[in-house]
């Protein structure tokens, strides 16, 4: 009996896959807190014998280093990918026994030179599943521009976009119809710019459904290599170093995430220590933030895009105090943070009590005006380029995207009162924060109003 196993994160849309077989089990992009897939082979009486890497990951740091170190699992992944502990360099189509299971090993380059993608056979020797990473998603395939500075081996998006048309015809030529597409992320993810809210799909579907790959069928290379790296979403900081995290090995999650609890005693009176030339970022919800927080501090309102905009606002070697709103909050915050290997570069976290040393951004009066009459403010729409494009929004507002707003706060001008908004609410208090931390005043938030005239 084979049962393969699906685990999701929702902050960061990531999927790790667990096989058992006979009384053997694989893990296959397994998240960093293995604790479900340790869970799982306990409840199945299986023993972990493989633990696999479809390649060294951006956006997420992954527990497969920690398995193995648990339960003596052989780890598996690509010759290429350089890792920097004990592994198994796999070339194309080398195998691995499951039980009586098997997975074969192929070389899908096109969002990194070292991808691999696993194909499952059952103990009848059917091809049951293909384990794609970020090679093929549902309805997209993985961009193409994030190993030109990271990794063991490093490309130029138009290199790698031309290794995905082959790998997308090569690889359709050779998986059949019926088989099942597992990849590493859905809907959500900053690793392709259209996957579809779906979980799996099968090699048919996407042949007939999937932009990507019904383009590299009908089109010339460089007509398809220009529609895959343009118009891809931002890059945030922390992807080319958890490239480097996945590489050297990451710490376990259980054992990180107690050196953050020793880092701060998370009461009102540890905030009177910290050294304020090092960043804060106060997670807490908008409201509670523009009533009184401290000063200097920049607002990430803890949700399930926290630790995405978390590495694209900070950068993975600057030091940052975190702020929380309860001890719930601490934990769904830790979860996110080691999620993206950010605490290495954690100073402490606090429980937020009577913060007050400063108030702000206020929310604006009245949303109509900036229609009617924009000039009298410096509008800033922290919006990403392909969402504007579709909808410029309101006359005369200054474009800068959210993930640049740090640094290019010197474009914005001084004279006029500022007023930050989005598409709903969400980017726009990070990014009014970003300007009131950086001593503006007055500093207005739009909010979710902004749909009344978007």
């Amino acid at each position: 009996m084979m049962i393969v196993k699906q685990f999701y994160d929702e902050p960061l849309a990531q999927y790790g896959y667990a096989i058992v077989c006979d009384g053997e089990m694989a893990v296959i992009d397994p998240g960093r807190n293995i604790q479900p897939y340790m869970d799982l082979a306990e409840a199945t009486g299986a023993r972990i014998v493989a633990s696999l890497l479809t390649h060294p990951h951006a956006d997420f740091v992954s527990g497969y280093y920690d398995i193995a170190q648990k339960t003596g699992a052989t780890i598996y992944a690509s010759e290429l990918i350089g890792l920097l502990v004990p592994y198994q360099g796999l070339k194309d189509g080398d195998e691995i026994k499951i039980g009586k299971g098997r997975l074969k090993a192929y070389l899908t380059p096109g969002h990194s030179p070292d991808s691999m993608t696993y194909v499952l056979y059952d103990g009848q020797g059917r091809e049951y599943a293909a384990f794609t990473g970020d090679w093929l998603f549902i309805g997209d395939v993985g961009r193409a521009d994030l190993r030109s500075k990271a990794g063991n081996i490093k490309k130029q998006r138009e290199d790698q976009a031309r290794d995905m048309y082959n790998s997308l015809r090569r690889m359709f030529a050779i998986l059949k119809s019926a088989t099942i597409v597992y990849p590493a992320h859905g809907a959500g993810t900053l690793c392709g710019k259209a996957l579809k809210q779906f979980n799996a799909s099968t090699i048919g579907v996407e042949r007939l459904d999937n932009w990507a790959v019904v383009l590299a069928h009908t089109v010339d290379e460089a007509t398809f290599i220009e529609a895959l790296v343009t118009g891809q979403p931002h890059i945030p900081k922390y992807f080319p170093n958890s490239v480097e995290v996945n590489r050297r090995g990451p710490k376990g999650y259980a054992e990180a995430l107690a050196e953050i609890k020793r880092l701060g005693d998370l009461t009102a009176d540890a905030a009177k220590t910290l050294d304020r030339s090092l960043l804060i970022v106060d997670a807490r919800p908008a409201h509670a933030f523009r009533k009184g927080h401290l000063k200097g501090a920049i607002n990430i309102p803890l949700g399930k895009s926290f630790n995405t905009w978390l590495g694209t606002i900070v950068d993975p070697k600057e030091r940052y105090y975190l702020v929380v709103s309860s001890p719930a909050a601490l934990e769904s915050a830790l979860e996110q943070v080691l999620a993206i290997g950010y605490e290495e570069n954690l100073a402490g976290v606090y429980l937020a009590t009577d913060y007050a040393e400063e108030t702000g951004p206020e929310r604006f009066p009245d949303v109509e005006v900036l229609r009617s009459d924009g000039k009298a403010y410096t509008v800033v729409d922290v919006r990403d380029p392909d969402e504007v494009g579709a909808n410029p929004g309101i006359p005369h507002s200054l474009k800068i995207r959210l993930a640049d707003l740090r640094e290019e706060l010197d474009k914005i001008p001084t004279d006029k009162p500022a007023v930050v908004h989005c598409a709903g609410g969400y980017r726009s208090a990070v990014g009014s924060s970003i300007l009131l931390s950086a001593g503006r005043r007055p500093v207005y938030d739009v909010g979710e109003a902004i749909t009344q005239i978007l």
